[in-house]
């Protein structure tokens, strides 16, 4: 089974509102050669009446495979991809967006209604060569965080040997590294992670 994945950005959205409480980040780092990692992005609408969801794409990222799911029952969401002045035109971002800024506009499988939720989760894979990188026989996964709870997976065959942010380290089924951090500031946390490649297997370097 595939570890959780999930991301968000600080953007004031007009239209909707996302549950803190309920936001959750897993970035599962691939081949670092290829600069890409995937995420699963996980949160909750609580804006009653809402009937869409806006999820930035981070500049500087190319942004693929995207997949929306909504979490109650597992049914696939209907997106697309919109640029800053459209959603200031729709009246769901603020004003000081970018018109060349990248949204994944989510269409809500029905109005939020008032004192509850729609939960969803986001997938989607980024390539982003300054934010994770190859440096000598280990790797650099260097990217400020703003939601509250997030999550990184190293590649397999990785270990991890520092971390610039406190994090509980444990390993995944498949023996990925995992690290988990909370974010307790009013802004990004600044996260650094550096990992090395472990020895190939004596049998393997017969």
């Amino acid at each position: 089974m595939r570890a959780k994945r999930p991301f968000a950005v600080l953007v004031l959205l007009a239209a909707t509102s996302a549950g803190a409480d309920d936001e959750w980040t897993v970035y599962e780092l691939l081949a670092p050669e290829s600069h890409r990692f995937a995420i699963t992005y996980d949160v909750s609408v609580t804006e009653p009446g809402a009937r869409v969801f806006l999820n930035p794409v981070r500049a500087g990222s190319v942004s693929t495979g995207e997949r929306v799911l909504w979490r109650r029952t597992g049914q696939e969401l209907k997106f697309t991809l919109i640029k800053g002045a459209q959603a200031r035109k729709e009246g769901l971002a603020a004003s000081d967006v970018k018109d060349d800024a990248l949204f994944i506009r989510v269409e809500l499988p029905e109005p939020v209604p008032r004192g509850a939720e729609t939960r969803l989760r986001i997938l989607k894979t980024y390539a982003d060569p300054k934010s994770y990188f190859a440096e000598g026989d280990g790797i650099v996964f260097d990217r400020g965080l703003s939601i509250r709870r997030n999550v990184i997976v190293l590649p397999a065959g990785y270990e991890l040997i520092g971390s610039a942010a406190p994090g509980i380290v444990s390993t995944e089924a498949d023996g990925r590294v995992r690290v988990s951090f909370v974010n307790d500031r009013d802004d990004d946390m600044p996260v650094r992670l550096v990992g090395r490649r472990l020895p190939a297997p004596a049998a393997e370097r017969r």
